[in-house]
């Protein structure tokens, strides 16, 4: 097989699979848009009765809080945690980018940091 063909046989597998990626998403759009419906209908009842939680023979409905935490203002975060030592509400990941700078300027990386590289094969339209 010549690599002319191997590459418009990757595009057109793709090309396909994109395709039908957004008829799944749109057959599955209006299911979501309906559980949606359906979830707002069942916390109004919880709501209203003031329960948790209640069964039918064919499943139990229950309510749950679901949380989050972001950053609004990381300068203010951040002043808080040095000054009060709240260091358990960071959580510490390293930045690729920056990084990767520290090791193209200091050929190495900084201690405590692994570095994955992987070679992949990328295909683009012509």
């Amino acid at each position: 097989m010549k690599l002319s063909e191997i590459v418009t046989k990757y595009i057109e597998l793709r090309n396909r699979k994109a395709e039908l990626k957004a008829e799944y998403d749109n057959k599955v759009a209006s299911i979501d848009e309906t559980l949606d419906k359906i979830e707002v209908k069942l916390l109004q009842v919880f709501e209203e009765t003031g329960s948790k939680s209640f069964s039918t023979p064919n499943g139990t409905a229950y309510a749950s809080v679901r949380t989050s935490a972001s950053v609004d203002d990381k300068e203010a975060f951040m002043e808080y945690v040095k000054n009060t030592e709240q260091w358990p509400l960071l959580e510490v990941r390293a930045s690729k980018t920056a990084v990767q700078q520290h090791r193209d300027i200091h050929e190495d990386l900084p201690p405590g940091v692994n570095w994955r590289e992987e070679r992949v094969v990328n295909i683009r339209r012509s």
